[in-house]
């Protein structure tokens, strides 16, 4: 951690008077993102989510700076640290939705507690995350509601052990969905249900990680007493109803996913095929970073789904989906579906093409149709793609808009 660097700044001139006494109480110090200033303003700001680091403060404060994946993180001490300006988007959410709003980074605040989503946390940073929420909530004008956990707003796209769109993709943070959790940061007991698994936009995954998020509604509006939340059982070894999937989640097929069998032999997740063949007693290894933010972005054939509609469910075909062949091919989904020539190629993409899911295909950069013109307010968010002449891509928030050359094909969430 380049610790040389951090300097100390009182919240004096960021935040309002009515706030500012508050904040001075804060060790609050600027850690701030490299990719900070590349980041775009926030449309709006609904929510804010929790999350947890699944680390140590060192290793997890260096790979969020890194990657700008939050605005705040909170060390056991109580300190906080500043990654992105609380204004603009950090990349924290990754594949999320909460009540028909996608990609949650867009519209919300990502707070990362350094520490485990079913561990406690030090008083420090009770008393630090009581006041930063409270300052947040204050700015925003942000409901006890809209404070959300990573758990409860990610969810799993279609795999091979859930062949819809899912919930329970992340256990992020799920602590702190606890009403005697949320109690002691000034909060209300959170919501009593799942919008979207109540309208059917996205089914459950993990039934017992839905039941402990969602423990009030099993008494309406009284909060169940914490001794009767029990939280999910987890083990790292295969058996039972422990799958590939529930220890390891979106990472289970993985080449840094390690499978230990029980007669010592290991292979990664990409040299797996028979996952129902897996052997009882097999111990599961994760890589010690995970990327617990990333979005969506491209998925491959042969290593993210066999087929297409592994990868992408009933947008297979849909033109919301663009396909990128290892020939150069660049199609969406419907226009494969139109041409009879094309249509084979969505039952059977070969091993090596990339899906987006989700995205819009924009058309060409040219001489008057710059990218902002084709991408409006997102020409510049990380979820938004360039394809440059040379076949290279770029994110939207490392491309210089005076530089991208005619030619440049623009794709952007939908």
């Amino acid at each position: 951690m380049d610790c040389g660097r951090i300097t100390r700044r009182s919240l004096l001139t960021a935040l309002p008077a009515a706030v500012a006494g508050a904040a001075a109480r804060l060790a609050i110090v600027d850690f701030y993102s490299p990719l900070n200033g590349r980041r775009p303003a926030r449309p709006a700001t609904r929510y804010i989510v929790l999350h947890t680091t699944e680390g140590e403060e060192e290793g997890s404060l260096r790979k969020i700076r890194r990657y700008g994946e939050s605005h705040y993180v909170v060390a056991p001490s109580g300190r906080i640290y500043r990654i992105i300006d609380r204004n603009r988007i950090a990349t924290h959410a990754g594949r999320s939705m909460w009540d028909g709003h996608s990609n949650i980074d867009h519209y919300s605040i990502g707070i990362e507690v350094v520490g485990y989503h079913n561990h406690d946390f030090t008083s420090a940073q009770y008393g630090a995350l009581r006041e930063l929420i409270g300052q947040l909530r204050r700015l925003y004008a942000i409901s006890d509601q809209s404070v959300l956990t990573h758990s409860m707003v990610a969810y799993g796209r279609p795999n091979r052990f859930h062949r819809y769109y899912h919930r329970g993709r992340k256990r992020c943070a799920m602590i702190l969905a606890r009403p005697d959790v949320r109690a002691r940061l000034e909060l209300k007991p959170g919501p009593d249900h799942d919008p979207d698994v109540a309208a059917g936009r996205i089914r459950v995954g993990d039934p017992e990680l839905q039941a402990y998020l969602f423990a009030r509604a099993l008494r309406g509006s009284s909060p169940v007493p914490a001794a009767e939340i029990s939280v999910p059982a987890e083990s790292n070894v295969i058996g039972g109803n422990q799958t590939a999937w529930r220890i390891a989640r979106e990472y289970y097929n993985r080449s840094d996913t390690t499978y230990i069998f029980p007669d010592g032999s290991r292979k990664g997740g990409d040299e797996i095929s028979d996952w129902g063949g897996i052997p009882a007693g097999t111990r599961v290894v994760m890589a010690a970073e995970e990327g617990e933010q990333e979005f969506e972005g491209f998925l491959e054939i042969g290593k993210d789904g066999n087929t297409s509609m592994e990868i992408a469910g009933d947008a297979y075909d849909a033109a919301t989906t663009i396909y990128f062949f290892p020939d150069g091919f660049i199609r969406t989904g419907s226009d494969l579906r139109r041409a009879r020539g094309t249509r084979p190629l969505l039952q059977k993409a070969p091993p090596g093409t990339r899906l987006l899911v989700g995205y819009i295909y924009g058309g060409y950069v040219g001489s008057g149709r710059p990218a902002s013109s084709i991408a409006g307010a997102k020409w510049n968010y990380p979820t938004t793609y360039y394809r440059l002449p040379d076949g290279s891509i770029a994110s939207g928030d490392s491309v210089d808009p005076g530089a991208i050359p005619a030619g440049t094909l623009v794709f952007f969430q939908h």
